[in-house]
């Protein structure tokens, strides 16, 4: 993934996005070519080296049955957002009506593997749910019908290799312009990324006009730079 440096994802961000549990695309390369399918997901640091992410499909999902061909990739997909230019001032006495889009991803790479075993599925099925409800659990099911359901989904973990980040939240935008893209999400209801930028952008944005003033000062006309003296 085409990552700017600027727009490197800080690792706290990771972190704080890896114990979301949320849902994300699982993308495989086999024998009968490219196959994608969106799946709900946890993270387990304590799995593997670098931890793995846990999955199930459906049993008649043939991903699963398919022999992988290199790594696996899984991406998660945080937040998005579409940014108009009108959002920043900077824009109105420049003329530079470029909009583009903000986003927080994850591109995780692995090993997959298959497990068509109904312990370890219950145990991560187990978990997903609890992660998610508060007042049910599988135990709260007829065992027949859990059975059943249990039986009808195969449990995935992707062996993390390698994990690739992204945050493009308009860190090479100035201050002002910063300011404007959270107030025009805001005010769109895209609430999440307008937290994010607030919390990653905007410090950023203020530090690199900071050092673009500093620079400026130190360049400015009529002083001179590392004279050397006379001898």
């Amino acid at each position: 993934m085409y990552t700017p440096r600027h727009f490197a994802m800080p690792p706290e961000l990771q972190r704080r996005l890896l114990a979301a549990p949320g849902a994300g695309d699982l993308i495989t390369h086999g024998p009968s070519g490219l196959l994608a399918t969106h799946l709900p997901y946890f993270f387990d640091d304590t799995m593997g080296e670098h931890g793995s992410v846990l999955l199930h499909v459906a049993r008649p999902n043939q991903q699963w049955r398919e022999t992988v061909e290199g790594e696996a990739l899984f991406i998660i997909t945080a937040a998005s957002d579409y940014i108009s230019s009108l959002w920043y001032p900077s824009a109105e006495s420049s003329g530079k009506y470029v909009p583009t889009w903000d986003y927080v991803t994850l591109h995780i790479y692995g090993r997959l593997i298959a497990h068509d075993d109904v312990a370890w599925t219950t145990m991560a099925a187990q978990r997903l749910m609890g992660l998610h409800e508060s007042r049910v659990g599988l135990a709260d099911m007829p065992e027949d019908y859990l059975g059943g359901q249990l039986r009808a989904i195969v449990g995935l973990q992707l062996e993390v290799t390698r994990m690739e980040a992204k945050a493009k939240l308009s860190q090479n935008r100035t201050p002002l312009d910063v300011q404007g893209v959270i107030e025009g999400l805001q005010q769109a209801g895209a609430d999440e990324l307008a937290g994010l930028v607030e919390q990653y952008a905007l410090p950023a944005a203020q530090r690199r006009a900071d050092l673009i003033a500093d620079v400026a000062a130190r360049h400015r006309p009529g002083r001179t730079i590392g004279t050397a003296t006379p001898r």
